[in-house]
């Protein structure tokens, strides 16, 4: 009687017998548990982040400086594949779509094992990709996600090779029971599945996208130049948020009516307050000059993130992708990827207590 050996299959050579939801489990329990947290997380965040921007009612809206063509212009500025973002931002909706389904892709081929090997080397490379255009003016480096996101994928990517390598030393020399035709036909056939599951969950989640709020068009610049206009936007004069103490009006002057934000007297050129405006949301008030403050909408004009404010530099910078803005230049980007101006609010200070005060 002869004994036959039996070995466990390593990561990418689960046996041919096995398919369905056995192979799906079979390459989640012959990996290390470090590999499985990581292939865990990286999966589930690219699905989600391919079905986010097809969900997004801004991401295909020209008139949005949320839009994927907004963001690739924008991306473009300093960026060391300028040229190529300049290309692809001629067909963005193409780009959009493709960059969308390609994430989704990724992200279920990751969670069921198929091709797993390619899958890591591809959200290596759209990693890559992003951290050299839309994380590129984070500063320090560390806190731009795209760079991390690819030593992740990195991480998977070796772990998986190691793995296969170590587990083939192991192999018997028994010819395997499928032709290699037979298992190119069903890698082929795995991956068109892949490709459907992606292209049916990004019509279902575009589908589910609506249109872009009402609100959230007026608060934000919808042009993409610091010289465009914004539609649907109050009327304001040029230099809506500054505002001059002089001339003052008599002592007798009726008081403004609306709600104090701050006191002049009380911050020193340069020192910032934040405050809620009802019709815009998240505000600054931003002291300018001896006599001229300003005010500015806090959200980024590039993917809507919340502005702080840099008392070192006198500059408002979003945390997420870098933009700086010039608050006495009215909020205009100085660095970093937002193709315009922060949105300016109207304040205006009472001369007769040195309050300022947003109009009711």
């Amino acid at each position: 009687m002869s004994v036959q050996s039996h070995r466990r299959p390593g990561p990418g050579s689960v046996s041919s017998h096995v398919s369905g939801p056995a192979r799906v489990l079979a390459t989640w329990r012959d990996q290390p548990l470090a590999l499985v947290v990581l292939r865990g997380f990286l999966g589930v965040t690219f699905v989600y982040a391919g079905i986010q921007k097809l969900a997004d009612p801004s991401f295909f809206d020209s008139s949005s400086p949320q839009s994927i063509g907004a963001q690739l212009h924008a991306f473009a500025r300093g960026s060391p594949l300028r040229p190529v973002l300049l290309l692809v931002a001629h067909v963005p909706t193409v780009t959009g779509v493709g960059i969308a389904l390609l994430e989704i892709g990724v992200g279920i081929a990751t969670l069921l094992g198929i091709a797993l090997v390619a899958a890591a080397a591809t959200g290596f490379g759209i990693s890559v990709v992003l951290w050299l255009s839309a994380t590129w003016h984070v500063h320090p480096y560390f806190l731009g996600s795209d760079s991390i996101y690819a030593v992740a994928w990195l991480a998977l990517l070796v772990g998986t090779l190691e793995g296969r390598r170590n587990r083939g030393r192991d192999r018997t020399a028994t010819a395997p029971s499928l032709t290699r035709s037979a298992l190119a036909r069903r890698d082929v056939l795995r991956g068109g599945a892949v490709a459907a599951a992606s292209v049916l969950i990004g019509v279902v989640a575009h589908a589910f996208a609506g249109s872009a709020p009402a609100a959230q068009a007026g608060a934000r610049s919808a042009g993409l130049s610091s010289g465009s206009p914004k539609p649907n936007a109050p009327n304001r004069p040029a230099a809506a948020s500054r505002h001059s103490t002089s001339p003052s009006p008599s002592p007798s002057a009726p008081a403004i009516k609306g709600r104090t934000i701050a006191s002049v007297d009380r911050m020193n050129v340069g020192d910032a307050v934040a405050f809620n405006d009802p019709g815009v949301g998240p505000a600054v008030l931003v002291r300018t000059g001896r006599s001229d403050v300003a005010a500015f909408s806090r959200i980024c004009t590039h993917a809507g993130c919340e502005v702080g404010y840099d008392s070192s530099r006198e500059l408002l910078v979003c945390p997420c992708h870098g933009a700086e803005f010039d608050p006495t230049r009215g909020a205009r980007p100085v660095a970093g990827p937002a193709p315009t101006p922060l949105p300016s609010i109207k304040v205006e200070i009472d001369p007769s207590s040195g309050d300022v005060i947003l109009p009711s």
